[in-house]
């Protein structure tokens, strides 16, 4: 009962310690890719190694992973150029808070997540992510998330003094303000954006606003009336044709009125008639009423006649003012290109927005220029915090630094870092960090990516992705050959440091080192197969006994020796 307990709180322990490795890249399938035909690579947590001889394919297998986490595809990278290349990665993320990542992008989450790259024949590609398709960026966000890879010559290089500002950041625990002062920052730029636009507009406004405060002012005070311009051009038209409307109005007096033979004399004379005989029958009274509502209607006719006739007249001060009036109003019609008082009062009423809007403009660039003054006082504020934390974690990061570089053989590496102010905000605050490095006793300081080496600077990579694995959850990390230039006793302090990190990551180290190698929980060797027709690359997960006598063969060469499988195993051991 007592070795059940004991083995069951072992057995937690071991659950516990799986559980805290983060993220963990599961497995690898490469089809027709380069010279690998297909292959599918099985990952396990903790610390994995990765040999075989030089030209064997490594890289062909670092390349597939870059490509898989967003990196662009180049050419001719197809082993049969008629089918496409299918990469693609597995990983285990139950215990890595990416979700909101996933869900921000619109991608279906899953614990087990696949990253999938497809090359096309005819060279395009294709990415998805748990089979939804996505393009090259989100990909590369993604894939950097779960898979930070590292070479030699790409150590510290590329990212430059940025490593540093997160590396600080980080172990000063300050990693929510740094975030807050990035999107105060981000805010303060668009504002910023805004408002010269905005003071662009308004310089073009003001430059315009004579202009159009005449042109609405003219408007305005011709006052015009929607209907006015028909009035006009009817009222002129009479006045044009006055002598013939005289003539026809005339006309038309004699014939209903003013003669003797008029109609209206003639209706009634025959009213007269009808009333006469309409005592003989009811049939000629009728007729009479009828002809009443003539004389009626000829009455009416009579009386809308007068009130639509004017003075015939010349009126020539009339036909002045009208004219004048009507030349306006077609002036400016051709000055704003239409064709009616209503799309002149739609002008109008457009200047007078205009004019406006500029007033608001310039209320609005107020406010604006108010919020901005805000925000860059706030992130004064935060800057400053930002830095003083800065300040006191750097001796604590130095020290650091320089003890782990001893187990690395660099036993008189030393560090100092510059901090000055700038003139204006970065994404990481408002101090410039200057990094010196000094390898040696004597040395003067100098700034580390002029002065330090490549393997200096792989040791001070492995030293700084060491200090972070104790702080951060860091993605599964690749190392290709950092140990290349260094001694068989710091490849061992290397593969040491490696092998406590993969304590908390998952870590896979390619390497020519048997010292390297053999500190691997496992072990894969890259090698080429060749058949009648062509050279494939394959991989294979070695076991106990291959790793023996790979490591062999990696310290004696081909002609292995007793004495090199004896060495061999006490490596292992």
């Amino acid at each position: 009962m007592l070795s059940f307990l004991i083995n069951g709180i072992v057995l937690d322990n071991f659950i516990k310690l799986i559980n805290n490795l983060k993220i963990v890249l599961t497995k690898i399938l490469i089809k027709n890719f380069t010279l690998i035909d297909e292959v599918e690579i099985d990952f396990l947590t903790g610390f994995s190694t990765v040999t075989g001889d030089t030209g064997s394919g490594k890289s062909i297998l670092l390349n597939a992973l870059a490509l898989i986490i967003g990196k662009r595809a180049g050419q001719n990278l197809l082993k049969n150029s008629n089918l496409k290349c299918v990469l693609e990665a597995e990983f285990n993320l139950s215990n890595f808070n990416i979700r909101n990542l996933f869900i921000e992008n619109h991608i279906d989450y899953f614990d087990q997540t696949i990253l999938r790259r497809e090359i096309l024949p005819n060279g395009k590609s294709r990415s998805f992510i748990n089979d939804s398709p996505v393009n090259l960026d989100l990909l590369k966000t993604v894939g950097e998330k779960l898979i930070d890879i590292h070479t030699q010559h790409q150590t510290l290089a590329n990212s430059n003094n940025s490593f540093f500002y997160s590396l600080i950041d980080n172990l000063a625990e300050q990693q929510l303000i740094v975030k807050n002062f990035n999107e105060t920052l981000i805010s303060y730029k668009e504002l910023k954006i805004e408002l010269d636009k905005l003071s662009r507009l308004n310089t073009s406004l003001q430059n315009d606003n004579d202009y159009l405060l005449y042109l609405y002012n003219e408007l305005r005070d011709v006052n015009l009336v929607s209907d006015e311009q028909l009035i006009i051009e009817n009222k002129l038209k009479l006045y044009k044709n006055s002598e013939e409307l005289k003539s026809s109005f005339s006309q038309i007096d004699q014939i209903l009125y003013n003669s003797e033979d008029s109609i209206e004399n003639k209706i009634y004379s025959l009213n007269s008639i009808l009333n006469n005989i309409s005592k003989f029958s009811n049939n000629f009274s009728s007729i009479k009423d009828r002809i009443d509502i003539l004389l009626i209607e000829i009455n009416d006719i009579k009386s809308e006649l007068n009130n639509t006739s004017f003075d015939f007249n010349d009126d020539y001060s009339e036909i002045e003012k009208l004219e004048s009036r009507l030349n306006i109003i077609y002036n400016l019609q051709k000055k704003h290109s239409v064709s009616s008082i209503s799309d002149l009062l739609i002008k109008q009423h457009d200047l007078k927005n205009k004019l406006d809007e500029s007033g608001s403009v310039e209320i609005n660039i107020d406010e604006l220029d108010k919020t901005i003054t805000k925000k860059k006082k706030y992130l004064i504020e935060l800057s400053k915090k930002i830095s003083i934390s800065r300040q006191k974690i750097i001796p604590k990061l130095k020290s650091q630094l320089e003890s782990l570089l001893i187990d690395l053989g660099m036993k008189n590496a030393s560090f100092d870092f510059k901090i000055s102010e700038l003139d204006e905000f970065n994404r990481f605050g408002s101090d410039q960090i200057e990094v010196l490095f000094s390898a040696n006793k004597g040395i003067k300081y100098a700034p580390l990516f002029k002065i330090a080496s490549g393997g200096e600077l792989s040791r001070i990579l492995l030293s700084i992705k060491s200090i972070l694995s104790k702080h951060l959850n860091l993605p599964t990390m690749i190392f290709d050959e950092i140990d290349s230039g260094v001694s068989g006793e710091m490849s061992n302090a290397m593969a040491n440091m490696m092998l406590e990190m993969s304590s908390k990551m998952q870590i896979i180290a390619i390497t020519h080192l048997p010292q390297v190698a053999a500190k691997g929980n496992h072990q894969l060797k890259v090698y080429k197969h060749n058949n009648h027709s062509s050279t494939s690359t394959m991989v294979k997960n070695l076991n106990n006994q291959e790793r023996i006598d790979e490591i062999a063969k990696m310290l004696a060469g081909d002609l292995m020796s007793d004495s090199a499988v004896l060495h061999a195993k006490e490596l292992l051991n």
